[in-house]
Parts: C-alpha cells; sequence; structure tokens
C-alpha cells in the first residue's frame, strides 16, 4: 500500500505481504468495482457492511429457470493418426513456428497463380481453379537410417546377408513404430517389382516376403496403399515369366504371392466389399484365356485355391470341364516343358478338389448308400470332365469329395 501510494487498504495487499513471508493462507478478496459500506454504530462501535441489493418477489419468480447441468459424459479422440496429432481442440495447441521457418514454409507453398500458368501454356484463362500446395513428409534422421539399412539388406542377393534379412523382416513384422515408413516401404516394393520383374528373380522373392511381413504386422493401417501393392503381387501371380530364366523358383514365388493375395482379401474384405470379387474375376479371366501360358493358369489356380473353399466350389469347379479339354491337349505335347507345367496345374487342381470335403452336409451318408459308385463316376464326368474326374478317383477317391464336387 505504501509503495502504491494509497491511502486504502486492499485484499490483494494482505495477501503480499502474507506471500513475503511464506504463509500458505490467503485472506481477503479483490473485486472490480468498488463496494459501498453502510456505517452502523452499535454500543458506541463502529460496524462496517455492505449492503445487499433488494429483489422484487415478482422479478424473481418471472425470470427464466436456469439451464440443467449436462450430465458427466466422455468423449475419445485420436491423440495422433499415422504418427502425426491432428489439430483439434481436444489435443495441445502446436508452438507457433519461428519467423524464419515461416518466411521458408511461405516460399515453399508459393504457387503461381492459374493466370499466368494459362497465359504461358496458350489457354484461356480460368479463375474457378484452385491449386492446393504439396505437403511435405517429414521424416526423422533415426527414419532414415532404418529405412536405407532395410532397403539395402532386401536388395542384396549375397548369400552371407540371408540372416540380416530374417531380421529384417521379423523387425518389419513386429515393430509398432513403422507407421510413418509405411508409404515409403510400399513405394519401395512396388519399384522393386517392376524393374526386376522382367530381369532379376531373386529379388522378387524378398520384396513380396517383405510385403507379408507389413501385412502382417497388426499396428500398421495399410488399407490406404492397397491400391498400389495389389498391382505388384497380381503381377507376381499371372505373370507368363518371372525373371529371364524359368527356374523352379518361380511356382514358389507364385505360391508365395497367391498367399499374400489371400491375407490380403481375409483381412481388409470386410472393409472393400469388393475387393475379393474384383481379384476373383481377374483370376478366371487369366484362367479361361487360352492365350495366356500354363505359368498363368498356375498362378491363377493356386490363388484360387488360396481364397477358400467357396471360390473353388462356385468359381473353379464349373468350368474344370472346359479347361480340362484344354489341358489335355498339353499332357501329350512334345516339349517337356510343357508337359511338367500341365502336370503341374492338373495336380494343383486335385490337390484343390480335396478341400471340399468339409464343405459335405453330414446326411450325404445316406444318399452316398444308395448310389452305386458307377452313377458317381458318371455324374462326377458330366460335372467336371473325363480328364479331372480320372485324377479326383485315382488321387482322391474319398465318396464325400465326389459328391461336393457334384453338389457344386
Amino acid at each position: 500500500m505504501r509503495h502504491s501510494k494509497r491511502t486504502r487498504l486492499t485484499g490483494e495487499d494482505i495477501n503480499n505481504a502474507l506471500r513475503v513471508r511464506n504463509v500458505d493462507p490467503l485472506y481477503g478478496f479483490s473485486l472490480n468495482d468498488n463496494s459501498k459500506f453502510q456505517r452502523i454504530t452499535n454500543n458506541q462501535h463502529d460496524l462496517f457492511y455492505v449492503e445487499d441489493d433488494e429483489w422484487e418477489f415478482e422479478s424473481v419468480i418471472s425470470s427464466a429457470m436456469p439451464r440443467v447441468p449436462t450430465d458427466v459424459s466422455f468423449s475419445a479422440h485420436w491423440l495422433a493418426v499415422e504418427g502425426v496429432q491432428p489439430a483439434i481442440p481436444h489435443n495441445p495447441t502446436p508452438p507457433p513456428p519461428l519467423e524464419e521457418e515461416s518466411k521458408m514454409e511461405a516460399r515453399k507453398k508459393y504457387v503461381p497463380k492459374n493466370d499466368d500458368l494459362q497465359v504461358k501454356a496458350g489457354l484461356p484463362v480460368t479463375n474457378n481453379v484452385e491449386v492446393k500446395p504439396l505437403v511435405q513428409h517429414v521424416l526423422s534422421m533415426e527414419h532414415q537410417i532404418f529405412y536405407e539399412k532395410v532397403t539395402k539388406a532386401m536388395k542384396s542377393e549375397d548369400s552371407r546377408d540371408s540372416k540380416t534379412k530374417v531380421n529384417v523382416l521379423n523387425n518389419l513384422e513386429h515393430d509398432t513404430g513403422l507407421a510413418q515408413l509405411l508409404p515409403y516401404f510400399i513405394q519401395f516394393i512396388c519399384e522393386q517389382i517392376g524393374i526386376h520383374v522382367r530381369k532379376n528373380f531373386n529379388v522378387l522373392e524378398p520384396m513380396l516376403k517383405m510385403a507379408e511381413a507389413l501385412i502382417n504386422n497388426k499396428s500398421l493401417y495399410l488399407e490406404p496403399y492397397l491400391h498400389n501393392l495389389m498391382p505388384a503381387i497380381l503381377t507376381c501371380v499371372v505373370r507368363r515369366k518371372l525373371g529371364l530364366s524359368m527356374g523352379e523358383k518361380h511356382w514358389s514365388l507364385r505360391e508365395l504371392a497367391a498367399r499374400i493375395l489371400a491375407k490380403i482379401c481375409d483381412r481388409y474384405g470386410g472393409s472393400y466389399n469388393t475387393l475379393q470379387p474384383r481379384i476373383t474375376r481377374n483370376l478366371m479371366s487369366c484362367f479361361m484365356d487360352t492365350s495366356k501360358s500354363l505359368y498363368t493358369h498356375y498362378g491363377c489356380i493356386v490363388a484360387m485355391g488360396a481364397l477358400g473353399r467357396e471360390v473353388i466350389r462356385t468359381i473353379l469347379v464349373p468350368n474344370l470341364k472346359t479347361y480340362g479339354d484344354l489341358l489335355s491337349t498339353y499332357a501329350n505335347d512334345i516339349d517337356p516343358i510343357k508337359r511338367d507345367a500341365a502336370a503341374r496345374c492338373y495336380n494343383t487342381i486335385v490337390d484343390k478338389l480335396a478341400k471340399l470335403k468339409e464343405t459335405v452336409d453330414p446326411l450325404i451318408d445316406i444318399e452316398l448308400q444308395k448310389t452305386p459308385i458307377d452313377d458317381l463316376r458318371e455324374r462326377l464326368e458330366d460335372k467336371i470332365g473325363k480328364y479331372f474326374a480320372d485324377g479326383v478317383l485315382r488321387q482322391i477317391g474319398d465318396e464325400h469329395v465326389i459328391m461336393a464336387i457334384i453338389n457344386s
């Protein structure tokens, strides 16, 4: 009060004095407006009080009731999406950028006016086009180093790096902090498959295993990148030739790609109802195309088999009679490579048909007791043709499988 050269003591003065003496309790309060005190005398002592305002009952009764307070409730919000904190009121406000950084961002975000671009290109000027600046995605130094080491190890063809590849794939499958690197890994996989699908077979298998590891990682949100990843995987399934030489490995590579395809449909088929039907339609188109090679047919067969028994029952079985006529011509071909490819397709189809046993109705045994074996054989040949019927009877011979094929 003395430092302020005031003659009236306030509650804040008392609080400051107590604070200087390290006294915890705070006494008094301060008001923005000056209170008017009334003076009364009681037993020769002066007493000061603040006079209360007078309210009329009619005004109090006619006034609106206050709003009922809302119940306690809870709401959820994202702390971070793909490693980036969204700018919503629930999250902390990010610090304002420095002056130099804001100037640099302004230079990066500068976009020439639409009028200038169209005049230079000799086009008529339109003012209703909105050009949005690109958003820069910044990776930390640790992420950049990790990305370089992963890509270098997966591209290596040295047999001494096989253990390193196993460790990398295990890390990609279980690491929970790869959200920022996911788009770069997807782009890397697609680029490498596109480059080496014609030249180098040895790079394709690590790329597919890398894609499988990312799909198996439950902490990664892969849906926005499926449109980039699916064509690369389908290429490894149905392409006529993988690499420069067609060795034994290309069969297993198509099986690996088919297994990855089935995992994608199983995991994301619920979110995208048209995903599996579109893939099945493409596979069926290549399978029934007589101009395609047997390698392409084999990839389609293993892929449809990996998609489940329903695809085998509704898509593969109804077309086996027509396909058997085509495959039988290759079985007697002079070229041993074509004969081997035809035999692989034949045996794979018969193996896939054995999966239909689990779809048989338990009451089918009653019908089997009344049906002679010759009648079953005749109905089977009518369903899938003699070429595949002989293989089912010879290699499987299970009456339940035969009935499942007939009822498909």
